[in-house]
């Protein structure tokens, strides 16, 4: 695995990314769009998990246009992530997950294909992207506030699934449900539900908040889903 910051062109300038690839070989190139937190710790090793497995994996810094806060955060530092995170305009977003989609095409590790996976924050980008940007599937991990971009999903035409814990407080039993709902309607649209699993049960940096059974559980089905692209 080779990891490197990068930066992806952009009509306003130049966005940071954190680039992990195999050493060698084509595979689905998955763009990965953090929580609130940004490009941390947590996030680079979701790529670098994606790059052992052979995947080029991309991280782009959806805040690097913020005039305070352009870097990762902590968790203790959750009011200052998420009055940031509301500061990100939604068009500006979804532009900056189109042009790293666009160079993730350009590494010579991925084979064209493009995957987009999100966490908490990350989750309703992937929706979008899949209903836009013409991905070939999409992965959200405890998606926070998925439920409202329904009017979305009638315009998703690649597979995506979604991992939620039933202990949520961000995403409650009640949101998934509308997700649920609404994945029913149509084929390769699936919904796991983890018992115990809180908001960003995936990090292993959020201590008791990490449940590695579920974790794993979650890996596992998302290396499935990528295996079949």
């Amino acid at each position: 695995m080779v990891a490197q910051n990068i930066l992806i062109e952009h009509h306003d300038g130049k966005i940071p990314a954190y680039l992990s690839e195999p050493p060698s070989g084509e595979m689905v190139g998955v763009i990965v769009i953090s929580a609130i937190f940004g490009v941390d710790d947590d996030t680079q090793r979701i790529c670098d998990r994606l790059a052992d497995a052979g995947y080029p994996a991309m991280a782009l810094n959806m805040f690097w246009q913020d005039d305070t806060d352009a870097g990762p955060l902590s968790g203790a530092e959750h009011e200052k992530a998420k009055a940031r995170s509301l500061r990100v305009d939604r068009k500006d977003g979804n532009d900056y997950v189109e042009a790293a989609i666009s160079k993730m095409k350009s590494i010579n590790t991925c084979n064209g294909k493009i995957a987009v996976f999100g966490f908490c924050y990350g989750g309703p980008y992937v929706v979008e992207a899949a209903a836009r940007h013409g991905i070939d599937g999409g992965v959200v991990f405890h998606g926070s506030y998925v439920e409202k971009f329904l009017p979305e999903f009638k315009n998703i035409n690649c597979p995506i699934e979604f991992h939620y814990g039933d202990n949520d407080a961000i995403a409650p039993m009640s949101a998934i449900e509308i997700v649920k709902k609404e994945c029913d309607k149509q084929e390769n649209r699936d919904i796991f539900v983890y018992p115990g699993g809180e908001h960003g049960y995936m990090f292993p940096n959020r201590g008791a908040g990490y449940l590695a059974e579920a974790a794993n559980l979650s890996w596992d089905r998302a290396f499935k889903f990528l295996g079949k692209l």
